[in-house]
């Protein structure tokens, strides 16, 4: 068995792709919280017993059912893997084959058995945003976190010149982190909320400007998100005077005490938001102004792939269509049933036709996004998969 703490990579796909008949795939949600862990333990138990059920209903032999159960035995035994979950699990098995994905990504329960691995949900973790950074700003007190897609969320180190919470700030010449104002008069004729607005003015601007450049080392091309952690009237301060080129996502709340496994839960919940907006913003963009670009066709889709002329292949996840696909051709040929079956009419058996797609597209330089049709806007999603063109077709 091998257990992969990274996202999954091209040469991982190739491993899981084609046929594993009989394949048992389970997805567990889980949690880095110790004391959720035996939630997952016993889903993934009954997700392995249902599975093997299955396959063994389906006539598999005696060998094929204890290599099943050995990986199964493996797999549940391990407790390394156990002590170290982040928020999902994928699990892959077959005879003599066992691999599982420790991923950060939230990804729904399931199980399923067939031919061939379903890889679908597996395709989110490195097809969405699972890096991100984060400032948690109050008063008394700011913060700025790194998570990253195989790491939960760590404070990151800032220079202890910075002031520590509006106070400081408010008390401060700009670039001086000592000493204290002094013979100002400016604000003596100020309430005393006046001169609470801006004391937090100013401490918003040197939060925001020491993040800014705290994030330029670490991410000049601005590629991560910040999300912004923060009470009113904080929040609308902070975001109004950090505004650049990077995407900034505001979280509103009180950040006072947070921890880690707080900070990062609130992130990953953020991140996944953030996920489908903007595959939802891409895809009305798309709608609006790219025609001649746009198939959703798999047929096409497919020859299309193969070519190298699809940029962006958009597909749901919770959606299956079974057949097999030509990588050279991009050739599709359907599963029984149209695409519901488990074999071609000749008896071949059949995967699921639109990771496949996807693996091709990713192999000619292409972009994948899974989604759920459920969060999309039904005018411009309806169909299984969508795939933005490179050119438009004549």
């Amino acid at each position: 068995m091998t257990v992969h703490y990274e996202l999954p990579t091209t040469a991982d796909f190739a491993a899981l792709a084609g046929p594993h008949h009989p394949a048992i795939s389970i997805y567990v949600s889980t949690s880095p919280v110790v004391s959720e862990r035996e939630r997952a333990e016993v889903s993934a138990k009954s997700s392995f017993d249902e599975a093997i059920e299955q396959v063994k209903a389906s006539g598999a032999s005696s060998a094929e059912l204890d290599a099943l159960r050995a990986a199964r035995h493996g797999v549940l035994g391990d407790l390394r893997l156990w002590a170290n979950l982040a928020r999902s699990l994928a699990v892959f098995v077959a005879p003599g084959f066992s691999e599982v994905f420790v991923l950060p990504n939230r990804l729904d329960d399931a199980v399923h058995v067939g031919s061939h691995f379903t890889l679908g949900q597996l395709l989110r973790a490195p097809s969405q945003d699972q890096e991100a950074y984060a400032v948690a700003v109050s008063a008394n007190e700011w913060t700025l976190w790194h998570a990253t897609p195989t790491d939960r969320a760590a404070q990151m180190p800032v220079d202890p010149a910075l002031p520590k919470n509006a106070d400081e700030a408010s008390n401060r010449e700009p670039g001086d982190a000592g000493n204290r104002r002094v013979g100002g008069h400016g604000d003596r004729g100020m309430s005393e909320d006046d001169r609470r607005s801006a004391g937090l003015d100013i401490y918003a601007k040197r939060v925001a400007d020491a993040v800014r450049q705290q994030l330029q080392v670490h991410d000049p091309d601005e590629r991560v998100p910040l999300f912004v952690l923060a009470a009113e009237p904080m929040l609308s301060q902070f975001i109004e005077r950090a505004r650049n080129h990077r995407r900034i996502v505001p979280v509103p709340g009180a950040p006072d005490r947070l921890g880690a496994a707080e900070i990062d839960e609130a992130l990953r919940l953020e991140l996944a938001r953030l996920n489908v907006s903007e595959a939802a913003n891409a895809l009305h963009g798309l709608a609006e102004g790219s025609a001649g670009r746009v198939e959703r066709d798999l047929a096409a889709i497919g020859r299309l792939a193969a070519d190298g002329a699809v940029d962006t292949l958009w597909f749901d996840f919770t959606t299956s269509v079974n057949g097999t696909l030509d990588q050279e051709s991009g050739a599709i040929e359907f599963a029984t049933g149209n695409g519901t079956g488990e074999n071609l009419d000749d008896g071949t058996l059949a995967g699921d036709l639109l990771p496949q797609l996807a693996l091709l597209v990713i192999s000619k330089g292409g972009k994948v996004v899974t989604v759920r049709s459920d969060d999309l806007d039904g005018e411009v999603w309806s169909s299984p998969a969508m795939a933005e063109l490179r050119y438009a077709l004549a």
